[in-house]
């Protein structure tokens, strides 16, 4: 049963002639008050839903968007998602100031609305209305174009481009820009997404460093920097965790522009804007391994400079983690040696768990990493088994098993335990790992 389905078979009570959402507020206020004649510990949601209940709808948000639907605006905002022609022509030739009307949290226009769900049709009638293809909505401070852009629709972003359409689009809250809009999303290095960043670039836009990446341009992504070195150390807005180019590169996976960014002088140490380093972007150990690299050279640059002045490595955490990476034993035995702090530090075993660092791990392990350790991953604390579950590593999450991590911590942010993990990410084998030591069975030992 959906959402807007009605909740049981018993007629329902009518709403009135013209509900609002206040009338409807003011409802779910009284309603509470009776409820808490009985049930003192009673809460506003209980209330809503058995307002809800009461109209014959399964929840309160639908019966809300019900009652928004029947509104001008709500209808407006209807016919639009649903490229309603017949319903847009007779709701503006009645209320023509509609077409700019502003509707629901962040003051979408019906423009918006259309452009978002591809509806060219509907985008045509309301340009041809006097819809102003450049309005700002107030969520993300964008255009129609960027919402058509990132949903892949080259009909309607050339339809807005050539009713005067601004393809540039700077100033959205992300600071993507229009372009970004396009590729910098989950799915922008599609085919229809790819098709749109032609388009813009057709008209005038340009790539920027974070386009370039997305899409795997590397000679473009040369270009940029070559023109402005400091394109290397710009950040994406602060809803990214104001990641650098080399975050933005090792998390959406892309090995060789990984290569090329280290190449051309990315901080590799440079942390986001929760303190986390590009490591912590990478899911498996291909990804990164250019930054490990680098960093290692560094840290043998310090052994080597230790050794002469006759004191103690100052290692960091990314030393450790770099050394255990590449496999350099001798080095990662050092830095521990010469810091019983390091040894305590529970980052680089979490890290190394979501890398899938399966040898890495082990070396951890048996130098005394706790494997039930918490460490702050961006905002929530978790166990490096939450980790592996997140990346889907089975053999290392069997391994952490193996050696006394707790399956049962649960992460501060979500309040889930392994399981609930396994199960969210839908990583079979790793349920069926956690469901069989739960039943009792031994680990194999791997």
């Amino acid at each position: 049963m959906t959402e807007d389905s009605r909740a049981t078979t018993a007629a329902p009570r009518p709403l009135p002639d013209e509900p609002s959402l206040d009338w409807l507020k003011k409802q779910a206020k009284r309603q509470l008050a009776e409820l808490r004649k009985t049930n003192p510990d009673a809460q506003l949601s209980n209330a809503q839903l058995s307002i809800a209940r009461e109209y014959g709808f399964s929840s309160w948000r639908a019966l809300k968007s019900h009652i928004d639907s029947l509104t001008i605006d709500g209808m407006l905002v209807a016919a639009a998602r649903a490229g309603n022609v017949k319903t847009i022509r007779e709701l503006l030739d009645e209320h023509p100031e509609k077409v700019q009307s502003r509707s629901g949290q962040y003051k979408w226009t019906p423009l918006h609305v259309a452009a978002s769900h591809g509806q060219l049709r509907a985008v045509n009638e309301l340009i041809e209305r006097g819809a102003d293809v450049n309005a700002r909505e107030e969520g993300d401070n964008t255009y129609p174009m960027h919402w058509a852009a990132a949903a892949g629709h080259l009909d309607v972003v050339r339809r807005l481009a050539d009713a005067g359409g601004d393809v540039v689009g700077h100033g959205d809250d992300h600071a993507f820009e229009v372009i970004g809009w396009a590729s910098c999303w989950d799915g922008g290095d599609d085919a229809a997404h790819r098709d749109v960043v032609d388009f813009l670039i057709s008209r005038g836009a340009r790539h920027h460093i974070f386009s370039a990446i997305a899409l795997d341009l590397a000679d473009e992504a040369r270009r940029i920097v070559a023109e402005n070195p400091a394109a290397l150390a710009s950040r994406l807005s602060r809803n990214e965790n104001n990641q650098t180019p080399l975050h933005f590169a090792v998390g959406r996976r892309r090995a060789g522009m990984v290569a090329l960014l280290t190449e051309l002088g990315a901080d590799i140490l440079a942390v986001d804007g929760w303190g986390m380093p590009v490591a912590a972007y990478a899911v498996s150990t291909d990804i990164d391994r250019p930054v490990m690299n680098a960093i290692h050279a560094l840290t043998l640059a310090e052994i080597d400079s230790a050794n002469r002045g006759h004191r103690a490595a100052r290692g960091s955490v990314l030393d450790l983690l770099a050394s255990v990476a590449v496999g350099d034993w001798k080095t990662a035995e050092r830095l521990l040696a010469d810091s019983a702090e390091l040894a305590a530090t529970s980052g680089p075993l979490h890290i190394s768990s979501k890398r899938g660092d399966l040898e890495g791990v082990r070396w951890l392990l048996d130098h005394d990493a706790d494997p039930s350790a918490r460490w702050a991953h961006w905002d929530s604390d978790v166990t490096p088994l939450h980790l592996a579950i997140l990346a889907n590593h089975p053999k290392v999450a069997r391994l952490l098993l193996d050696r006394g991590a707790d399956p049962g911590i649960r992460d501060t942010k979500h309040d889930s335990d392994a399981l609930g993990w396994a199960r969210f990410f839908q990583n079979r084998e790793i349920e069926q790992i956690l469901s069989a030591r739960s039943a009792g069975a031994p680990g194999n030992g791997d």
